[in-house]
């Protein structure tokens, strides 16, 4: 016979690093998809908790029907979700660069659903959001994102502490740069669209005769289909920054909030895509 102190911390070696990993994906990109069935997540979600639960430090003996195990859970859907809403900000990021691009070049008319968050966007941020997308996934991205989660554990173990004050306010702190960075990261080709705007009223002005709405509208779309074509290679070298910013802001949530930081991080994308390469293998 198995006592009650056995069951609970069977089960709760199981229940509490599942919550975490299960709340980070259901809002981590391509996870929190509308194309992806939940049930897709919560297997994945749990074949993780299974790998995750061997090497866990000692989890606390609760009872599950009491205020200490619901303030756990609250704080491991907090940490998931963080987690989780901080990759979600980056691929934002380029999903407003493509709407501002749009707007410059006339394309704000052309709406279409996305498939991540299921809200209408310009087609020009759809296109930068795969672009992204497979990006991630080339990169091997996820597979990042599994690792820090599996780290979370050794910098913020199961308990009834979680995410600090300080840990929120670097989040909502990046949120803001996130404009910052989406407008930067398409400038050069706003900046073309604008000497074309400025170039068409110059015509306007030498020749009054000339309708600048009827030739030039055809003329910047068909440019700023130019423009975007010339400037998609310039987004990789920017995708990978914007990626180790963003797991490094991650790691520094986490390390802010923890005690003591155990776990030594990569400086950059490309090195924690080798590293998890080689754990892998």
């Amino acid at each position: 016979m198995f006592t009650t102190a056995e069951i609970t911390a069977f089960v709760g070696a199981y229940v509490w690093p599942f919550i975490r990993i299960s709340a980070m994906m259901m809002i981590a990109p391509i996870f929190s998809a509308q194309s992806i069935p939940v049930r897709f997540r919560v297997a994945v979600a749990f074949a993780i908790t299974l790998v995750v639960v061997p090497v866990l430090p000692p989890l606390p003996l609760v009872d599950f029907i009491s205020g200490e195990a619901f303030l756990i859970a609250i704080h491991q859907v907090l940490i998931g979700a963080i987690m989780g809403f901080a990759l979600q900000l980056a691929f934002n990021l380029f999903v407003m660069s493509g709407h501002i691009l749009a707007m410059q070049a006339g394309l704000g008319f052309s709406l279409m659903n996305s498939p991540q968050d299921g809200v209408q966007v310009t087609v020009v941020g759809q296109l930068y959001l795969m672009l992204a997308t497979f990006l991630y996934l080339a990169m091997d991205g996820h597979l990042i994102l599994f690792r820090e989660v599996i780290n979370s554990f050794n910098l913020l173990p199961i308990g009834t502490s979680g995410i600090s004050t300080t840990g929120y306010w670097m989040l909502v702190s990046w949120g803001s740069q996130m404009f910052q960075s989406s407008v930067m990261m398409v400038l050069p080709a706003m900046a073309a669209l604008l000497m074309v705007n400025v170039s068409f009223g110059v015509m306007s002005k030498a020749s009054p005769q000339l309708n600048p709405f009827s030739v030039g509208f055809l003329i910047t779309i068909v440019l700023a289909f130019a423009i975007i074509y010339i400037t998609l290679p310039t987004l990789v070298p920017y995708f990978e920054r914007i990626m180790t910013e963003i797991f490094q802001l991650i790691q520094d949530i986490l390390a802010h909030s923890a005690t003591q930081q155990n776990v030594t991080y990569s400086d950059s994308f490309f090195n924690m895509k080798a590293n998890t390469m080689m754990s892998n293998s």
